[in-house]
């Protein structure tokens, strides 16, 4: 089926077509209401471009590389699912790589993206440095950080205010009278565990509170981290009363335990975590939740991502987004 089928249903020009169905809308500007109704009309038609003649025309792909650490971690799921959806729109297809928190994982699909020849990756990296091959990599194509980031580098990345809102976390559970907070953490070195731990750390400094190592851990990022982490503080400290986890995995398995200790004890802990918004209707109980905005995240990296295949990107490479701390109360 031919662009001329989309041109007489939509009644737009022939190259407003091709602009959108190549993916460069954005590039010259035409607005959301025009790209969608030609994706709709070639979606009706059943439109193929010719994938491999476009390829060799542009010297591009319109192929994008995702690669996550975790995709059963409904964090990930839903970042890949927006990552994926404003690619799509931008005519660019996506291969998505899930590492399970393993480095060598990491280097392998990377290379593995390069090979398929992607026009660039977005990657939330378990490494906190870049790497030899990925130094080369990065030279001949376009890379995004998204989440865990490195500590030291130019390459453009996004994440969010983890430092702040760990602190604003911890705050607000002193502030409503616990003073005493343990903390399950991630993987130890890596970025997201540093930054929320500093910001724990830093909220605990303010108000006089010194960190006891007795009631910090640094497990990792998993349902069995979490598990392990709580049953092993409530085995030292039974009388603990607020816990503070690395994120929602951490958090569900956490919560396994705490349950059965609050029914055998009939002493409730009040729980404080990252991403837990969505449990918050399965556990009728106050919690304490920082809520990462997943359309911001998703929204930037795949604009740096386009921006540096096009070799436009901006003084604005590293960007920060604000994360919601609230409470929810039972309803």
């Amino acid at each position: 089926m031919s662009i001329k089928r989309i041109q007489q249903i939509t009644g737009f020009s022939y190259s407003t077509i091709s602009r959108v169905l190549n993916g460069k809308a954005q590039e010259f500007r035409i607005s959301d209401k025009t790209r969608q109704a030609i994706f709709k009309a070639a979606e009706s038609l059943n439109y193929r471009p010719n994938i491999l003649a476009r390829s060799l025309r542009l010297k591009r792909t319109y192929t994008i590389g995702l690669i996550v650490p975790d995709i059963k971690n409904p964090f990930f799921g839903e970042l890949a699912s927006r990552i994926e959806k404003l690619l799509r729109e931008q005519g660019y297809s996506t291969i998505l790589c899930n590492t399970n928190e393993i480095p060598e994982n990491e280097e392998f699909y990377l290379k593995v993206l390069v090979d398929r020849q992607v026009d660039g990756i977005i990657i939330a990296p378990i490494h906190t440095k870049e790497w030899d091959a990925m130094e080369h990599i990065r030279r001949e194509r376009s890379i995004v950080l998204i989440d865990r980031i490195f500590y030291e580098t130019d390459i453009p990345w996004v994440t969010s205010a983890n430092e702040q809102a760990a602190d604003e976390v911890t705050s607000e559970l002193i502030a409503i009278g616990y003073p005493r907070i343990a903390y399950l953490g991630g993987t130890a070195e890596t970025y997201i565990n540093t930054m929320r731990f500093s910001g724990y750390r830093k909220a605990l400094e303010r108000h006089s509170l010194s960190v006891d190592e007795r009631i910090v851990f640094f497990e990792g990022y998993s349902p069995e981290a979490g598990e392990e982490m709580m049953a092993t503080l409530l085995e030292r400290e039974p009388d603990t009363r607020a816990v503070f986890c690395v994120n929602n995995l951490v958090f569900i398995g956490a919560m396994k335990v705490v349950q059965k200790h609050e029914i055998e004890t009939g002493r409730s802990i009040m729980m404080a975590a990252f991403d837990i918004d969505r449990y918050c209707e399965i556990f009728k109980r106050p919690l304490l939740c920082a809520r990462q905005d997943q359309e911001k995240l998703a929204a930037n990296a795949v604009a740096l991502l386009i921006e540096g295949i096009r070799n436009t990107v901006g003084p604005d490479r590293h960007l920060i987004v604000p994360v919601c701390v609230g409470r929810h109360r039972i309803r």
